[in-house]
């Protein structure tokens, strides 16, 4: 190396000078709160709330489906996220299978919105501290998708509630892939927040 480029690659050393000057005041307005522990509740009661709603359409005994619904919910609160809400849906539907009305359960319908609550109280819960504070504007942000999705689930699950005395598989069929639809155009482009 010539001299010029040694002299160019030499680390810059200037003395490090500490300012006794304070920091400048920071004024910080919070609108409406919620606790992130609530959040990390909500999301450690939903899931469990779900098995145990699908155990109660099926002849399955109370006591798999209670540890198992218990398993879910320490899960939930140790370590929250939208892992034990996944889970949940997939025990879900697999209790479901043993229904009476299986395989097309109209209760599966009713118990979407249940399910799509808890996976998303479980993102929240894992996005957010127990100490946290987090501003009802950031949940109404999301909030408005996630109603039409949980709301059209509700509709069409009273409606093939109210039908269920009827042959309606084919109905149903229909509902869920409205539903599927549905979902998939509302938060396709959602990013996971």
């Amino acid at each position: 190396m010539t001299g010029q480029s040694a002299a160019r690659w030499r680390p810059l050393r200037l003395p490090l000078r500490r300012s006794r000057r304070p920091f400048p005041p920071v004024d910080l307005t919070l609108g409406r709160w919620v606790p992130g522990w609530l959040l990390n509740a909500a999301a450690a009661v939903a899931v469990p709330a779900l098995v145990l709603l699908a155990a109660g359409r099926t002849g399955l005994p109370t006591t798999p489906a209670v540890l198992l619904a218990l398993a879910l919910a320490a899960w939930a609160a140790a370590r929250p996220g939208p892992g034990p809400g996944h889970t949940a849906v997939a025990a879900a539907a697999v209790i479901l299978l043993g229904s009476t009305a299986a395989p097309f359960d109209p209760a599966a319908l009713w118990l979407a919105p249940l399910g799509y609550a808890a996976v998303r109280l479980g993102w929240w819960a894992a996005h957010v501290g127990p100490r946290t504070r987090v501003e009802l504007a950031a949940l109404r942000r999301a909030g408005a998708r996630d109603l039409v999705v949980a709301g059209t689930g509700a509709a069409l699950g009273l409606g093939a509630w109210a039908l269920a005395g009827r042959p309606v598989e084919g109905l149903l069929a229909l509902g869920v892939a409205a539903l599927a639809a549905l979902a998939w155009f509302v938060v396709r482009r959602h990013d996971g927040e």
